[in-house]
């Protein structure tokens, strides 16, 4: 089974990730040598010739749009390609699905940001000075009420509103390439958005088109985007295969399951639902049967939102507090079903406490899987797309690399529960310590090579527990894709089997 495969960016979260899965159960993933890095672009034109010279051998083709149109995601929100260019662009897959009438294409397209802060870390470079007014502007556009006073220059009005424009029109050539059987299903993702948003009122209008055309088995819209890959495979192989795995979500506060996740505009209950679905499975009620149990850490209304804040934890309420999750876990086990752990209690990391409780315990992870980074969607989405792998493979349809997998799973606790939860906030700490400038250090790492050995020197505690859980001996080295502290790479070695 080989998959053609454009990332939505270089990251080793949006690319690397996928590749590291689909390894782990015995998919073959062939995808371009090169990329362009953080604002640069990729080279597009290399790009669509290389989706033309390689879907020949190819079943499922797994695209992101923003990639292929811009030459990656943060390109996106910058270049100043013209509505008719980047059409044109699009005209590639009629070619490659003339070329290959049984590929299946698989694509996501991001509606794009409209980050509430000032920077220009990701934005135009306007936005370092109007970014929050931008926000309250599109808000005050978005409800239709009287647009509040601003100082913002109307140039900047007009170019921001022309990149919305633009990013609308081209996502509604995406749906029609859909209504045209081009495209088989596509992912239209909310990137960091929020209520009452101007993202939000988009994504509306997109709806109706969907829906006007008759597409809403076909299209789907929702939050996240660094996750869509992972959805989009999963999604393409349980249609392949004519399957939808049932899942029974349970949440660790159900009560609070309707409260919003920073960075989203629905409720958590909404979001749970709709990205079970892009990954190709349907929720079920607690009573009915289910092929899959999905866990969902939620959080309080009145707890930190943030992994970095979050309190430390006491030993024996913590024990108790997911005391319950070890007995879902037992449940599964006994009935050979798949537990899915999504831990969304805090934004960009792990929840300490719950990550702690499961390493506790011996865990199979051919039927188990934990993410918990970034946003509520990006870890719901992943968590789902991974569990229904293992879903798959369980039936027989893919055949599981157990070393394989069980690496890709250590990567995905060391970076979420000690890189994000906890050694990122110290390297910000040291950076201070050492007065350094933290708001150029969060765009750039000035002294590379020192990160590099602050961060592996303080991950050692987190690999040395994971190990010890896994009956492991990894050693790792990490990298900064971006040059910058927010995300990281990691590269795992088993000693064992390094000779001489």
């Amino acid at each position: 089974m080989r998959v053609l495969f454009l990332p939505l960016d270089e990251r080793f979260c949006t690319k690397d990730y996928f590749i590291h899965l689909c390894s782990s159960v015995g998919i073959d993933v062939i995808f371009p040598e090169h990329f362009g890095l953080k604002k640069t672009p990729a080279d597009v034109e290399y790009l669509a010739n290389w989706l033309v010279q390689n879907s020949l051998g190819c079943d499922f083709a797994v695209l992101s749009l923003d990639m292929l149109l811009h030459g990656g995601l943060v390109p996106s929100r910058l270049d100043y390609t013209q509505e008719e260019t980047l059409i044109k662009r699009l005209n590639v897959l009629s070619l490659v699905k003339k070329q290959n009438g049984n590929l299946k294409i698989y694509a996501t397209k991001t509606v794009t940001r409209i980050p509430t802060y000032n920077s220009m870390e990701e934005e135009p470079d306007y936005w370092v000075y109007f970014g929050k007014a931008l926000y309250e502007y599109s808000t005050s556009l978005a409800s239709g009420h009287n647009i509040k006073e601003h100082n913002i220059p109307q140039w900047i009005i007009q170019d921001f509103l022309w990149r919305r424009r633009r990013n609308l029109q081209t996502t509604k050539e995406a749906i029609n390439l859909v209504k045209a059987g081009v495209i088989d299903f596509l992912s239209i993702m909310l990137d960091d958005n929020s209520e009452g948003s101007l993202v939000y009122k988009e994504a509306c209008e997109l709806e109706q088109l969907v829906a006007q055309l008759g597409l809403n088995e076909k299209v789907q819209i929702r939050n996240g985007a660094d996750e869509a890959s992972l959805s989009l495979i999963s999604k393409c192989l349980c249609d392949h295969f004519r399957l939808q795995p049932r899942f029974k979500v349970i949440y660790r506060k159900p009560e609070y399951a309707y409260l919003v996740p920073p960075y989203h505009s629905d409720e958590l209950d909404t979001s749970t639902k709709s990205h079970i679905l892009g990954a190709g499975g349907h929720p079920v009620d607690l009573e009915s049967e289910f092929d899959i149990l999905l866990y969902v850490n939620n959080f309080e209304p009145d707890e930190p939102r943030e992994a970095p804040f979050q309190k430390e934890s006491i030993q024996n309420l913590e024990r108790s507090e997911h005391a319950e999750l070890v007995k879902w876990i037992d449940l599964a086990y006994e009935q050979n079903k798949i537990i899915a752990i999504a831990d969304v209690r805090y934004a960009n990391g792990s929840d300490n406490s719950l990550v702690e409780r499961i390493l506790e315990k011996p865990i199979n992870w051919e039927l188990t899987t934990y993410y918990g980074w970034n946003t509520a969607g990006n870890t719901l989405g992943s968590t789902c797309a991974h569990s229904v792998l293992l879903y798959l493979s369980k039936k027989g349809f893919l055949q599981i690399d157990k070393e394989k997998l069980e690496k890709y799973q250590s990567i995905l606790l060391l970076e979420h529960w000690g890189y994000q939860a906890n050694v990122r906030k110290m390297l910000y700490e040291e950076v201070r310590r050492r007065n350094q400038d933290i708001n150029s250090c969060l765009s750039m790492i000035k002294d590379e090579e020192w990160a590099k050995r602050f961060v592996e020197k303080n991950l050692e505690v987190y690999m040395d527990r994971i190990n010890q859980s896994l009956k492991k001996n990894w050693k790792y080295s990490v990298f900064f894709p971006w040059h910058r502290p927010f995300e990281i790479g990691i590269v795992l070695i088993d000693t064992k089997q390094v000779v001489g």
